[in-house]
């Protein structure tokens, strides 16, 4: 009984049909997925540049309150002066010009109103109060506290609880305390800066915030239903997580504490901004379906593809087993070189064009290989260079120091001249880069304007931060491009990789450094580790 055989076109248009089918759909899930993390690692970061900016905005606001309640204190009508009248004048006209201050009042050395807005509390003691005990040696700030004294005094249309923040300073005459200037600060200006805030977002669905005090972490400023309430701690880190909340919903969640403004430290308050996750991240999930399904329809074409190259590939071997078989029944054919028996020609013709294409495609992979490894633009290593160079090394025992490179003002040149004075301002950048290139060290250019520069070498941690010194100073030098000469600056992260820590970890570590290098003013180097 003859067995069945399969042709080995049929076999091999299907090996190649498949093979292309699981191809497509691995890199379309690899690009999928490595797309939609960037995008929601972007998201993430544009909230807690968002949470920045309030608190930034919030400790401005306070600085400035409290400068004028500071200067204040320094007028003659409120130091010198032994007329209420006129003091109290003062308060008033300054009242008037920033109606947040709710009240403002002079205390005398023992706690007693001698003057005040509106006439509200004079000739009363609040020597018990914070705005006066704090207040003896050095200017004071109190976090937000209900009002107690004024939540009958004041005018209160919303009907809202009253809550203030105190502002006070101390007044002196030859070394001798003599009075008290205090004030409370509505804490309405804090709800206007939300809203505002909201106004500019108002295109991004879902946004809330939360101001946060650092005690008893008590919600300040929020929704409705958190407002007063104590948050958990797990919400409150820098930078940006997911989260599920005690309503049983997913966040994306932003936040940044308060760092305080010039001579103002601040309240210690964390901003926090909130987005539905399913919100959040509705831009990824719908790049995801999308190149899902055009990877899906990618793939069953190049499938069919693939089954037309495998047809068309096997067509000389068909022909060259034909004739192999009446070979076998007729020993005196031979392949002669002649138009007899064209199957020969045709074989050899395409096996010498097969070696022919087989030694070419070997040098174009050799080629492709060592231009996947460089940066085309700069010339620099781009990420598979920098692999690599961290597996040739990983048998060596000394430390690796990952300096983490990002161009401050680079956009601007971008957005002014062109991405082709960009491009040669990188070139730039990246031949300054080589010029304090180190021994045992590399180069590498991540993208866009990010640079990473790895020492497998022992230094003192003073060296390191010289060295980080010195390329800010360099890269920092006018660029003439053009003759025109371009400035731009650098921030530096630097981390040094612990025991079994992978390189994705420690390059981690260096870009949240990098981005406090940005959010500490730029032009700087921050050490993480």
């Amino acid at each position: 009984m003859q067995k069945l055989s399969i042709r080995f076109d049929v076999l091999l248009a299907t090996l190649i049909a498949l093979l292309f089918f699981i191809t497509t759909l691995c890199l379309t899930y690899f690009i999928s997925h490595q797309t939609t993390e960037r995008l929601k690692e972007e998201v993430g970061t544009t909230l807690s540049a968002t949470a920045y900016q309030l608190s930034d905005k919030l400790d401005h606001y306070m600085w400035s309150r409290t400068a004028e309640v500071n200067l204040l204190g320094t007028l003659p009508t409120i130091k010198q002066s032994d007329d209420v009248t006129v003091t109290r004048t003062t308060l008033e006209q300054l009242q008037q010009q920033i109606p947040d201050f709710s009240w403002i009042g002079l205390l005398d050395a023992e706690g007693t109103v001698r003057a005040s807005t509106k006439q509200i509390l004079e000739g009363q003691s609040i020597q018990s109060r914070p705005v006066f005990q704090q207040a003896k040696e050095h200017p004071f700030i109190g976090d937000v506290h209900d009002a107690l004294l004024l939540s009958k005094l004041l005018p209160n249309p919303s009907n809202e609880p009253l809550q203030f923040v105190d502002i006070s300073t101390p007044l002196f005459t030859d070394g001798q305390l003599t009075g008290i200037l205090a004030a409370h600060l509505s804490f309405t200006w804090a709800k206007e800066i939300e809203q505002s805030f909201k106004s500019s977002t108002e295109q991004i669905d879902g946004l809330e915030f939360f101001i946060v005090s650092e005690k008893q972490r008590t919600v300040l400023l929020g929704p409705d239903n958190w407002r007063g309430k104590q948050l958990p701690p797990e919400y409150m880190a820098d930078g940006y997580k997911v989260a599920q909340w005690p309503d049983g919903e997913t966040y994306l969640t932003g936040s940044t504490k308060s760092q305080g403004y010039k001579n103002y430290d601040g309240l210690g308050w964390t901003i926090l901004v909130r987005q539905p996750s399913e919100v959040a991240f509705k831009d990824a999930i719908l790049l995801k379906q999308y190149i899902f399904f055009a990877g899906l329809i990618a793939s069953f074409v190049t499938a069919i593809i693939g089954w037309f190259i495998a047809k068309l590939m096997t067509q000389p071997l068909q022909k060259i087993t034909f004739a192999a078989e009446q070979m076998q029944h007729d020993r005196s054919i031979t392949i002669p070189p002649h138009t007899g028996i064209r199957e020969i020609t045709v074989l050899s013709v395409a096996l010498r064009q097969l070696i022919s294409q087989l030694s070419h495609t070997e040098q174009e992979r050799t080629t492709y290989e060592s231009l996947a490894l460089i940066d085309p633009l700069t010339g620099l290593p781009n990420r598979n260079g920098l692999t690599d160079y961290l597996q040739m090394i990983s048998s060596d025992d000394a430390p690796e120091v990952y300096f983490y490179l990002d161009l401050d003002g680079f956009k601007a040149i971008n957005d002014q001249f062109g991405h082709q004075t960009g491009d040669l301002v990188l070139k730039e950048v990246a031949a300054r880069l080589h010029q304090l290139k180190r021994p045992n060290s590399i180069v590498t250019r991540l993208g866009g304007d990010e640079f990473l520069i790895v020492l497998n070498d022992v230094l003192a941690f003073d060296r390191l931060e010289q060295y980080g010194e010195d390329l800010i100073a360099l890269l920092s030098r006018p660029y003439l491009i053009d003759r025109i000469p371009l400035h731009i600056g650098a921030s530096i992260g630097i981390a040094i990789r612990f025991p079994d820590e992978t390189v994705e970890q420690v390059i981690h570590r260096a870009d949240i450094a990098l981005y406090d290098s940005k959010k500490q003013g730029k032009g700087r180097l921050t050490f993480n580790g």
